[in-house]
């Protein structure tokens, strides 16, 4: 693995844990960022799929972030300077058992893996990291999640290249949609919603927010998050088919979905009891795919 930087081989099977309790103040402040006038969360609730991520989130000093408000090393990733833009490129969820409010939760992160790979735009590196949440029953939720480092984007990029910087976010997704939408949602993403959204699970990472910092990277508007996108993809489906017990989620991230316009979520039923999602930005293009499993 001479072609990964050494910072990361160093890392791999590393392991951390970290613990905390499910409590309802994260769970009620995710419901009224994405419009829900549910009842108040209580003790024993169900968390819906994908919101364990709300619990166990580092909650790192400022001394310990770079410039883009990312860790420089939460003890779990290290950081590799030749490639020291990270995004979330894709995640694989296997839902065991329900996590409630009140659950004492333990997780287990462990870097499984790197591999280089040649882009459009040159080199770049995929990071496989395994995450083992558990309850007092038992292994609840695996999760594996794709991280993506990338060389910098130089400051201050002119309009005419931001198409280039677009497509260096991540590995393309389908240009086109895949099929007819059973189901749709339009969502605006306005910066209260991706400001709630980076709160709620302590994501600092200022292209979600930061709008002059943003447009410095080059890019035309705040990146919206793809955990908020897969978030807003199962409450599509908890709208449409509230009887849908997920065992299984899975999405990947392509063209990146900008906050300068309305992007819509789509579903499609399976003859196997599957979902198949993904996200239209703007242009009609496609911005993520996704797939839920029945249990």
């Amino acid at each position: 693995m001479s072609d990964i930087p050494d910072s990361l081989t160093a890392a791999l099977g590393r392991i951390v844990t970290a613990e905390d309790i499910v409590t309802a103040a994260p769970v009620a402040g995710l419901m009224a960022a994405f419009g829900q006038d549910d009842p108040a969360p209580a003790a024993g609730d169900p968390l819906p799929p994908l919101w364990h991520g709300l619990f166990c989130t580092a909650k790192l000093p400022p001394s310990r972030l770079g410039p883009d408000g990312l860790a420089k090393d939460e003890g779990l990733l290290p950081a590799a300077p030749e490639f020291p833009d990270r995004l979330f490129g894709g995640a694989r969820y296997d839902f065991r058992r329900p996590l409630r409010i009140g659950d004492r939760l333990r997780k287990e992160s462990e870097v499984m893996s790197f591999e280089r790979k040649e882009g459009r735009t040159g080199p770049f590196i995929v990071g496989r990291v395994q995450h083992r949440l558990s309850n007092d029953g038992g292994l609840a939720v695996v999760e594996e999640n794709d991280i993506l480092f990338r060389p910098a984007n130089p400051p201050h990029v002119p309009a005419p290249v931001l198409a280039a910087a677009e497509k260096r976010v991540a590995p393309a997704a389908p240009a086109n949609p895949p099929g007819d939408a059973a189901w749709s949602w339009t969502v605006t993403p306005d910066p209260v919603l991706l400001f709630r959204h980076s709160a709620v699970t302590f994501n600092s990472h200022r292209i979600h927010y930061d709008r002059p910092y943003a447009a410095a990277r080059g890019y035309p508007g705040l990146l919206v998050q793809g955990t908020l996108i897969a978030r807003l993809m199962m409450e599509l489906v908890r709208r449409e088919r509230p009887d849908f017990e997920a065992a299984a989620f899975s999405f990947r991230s392509g063209r990146p979905v900008y906050d300068d316009g309305d992007f819509t979520l789509c579903a499609a039923p399976l003859e196997t009891g599957s979902i198949r999602l993904w996200a239209l930005d703007r242009a009609g293009k496609v911005g993520m795919t996704a797939r839920a499993d029945p249990r």
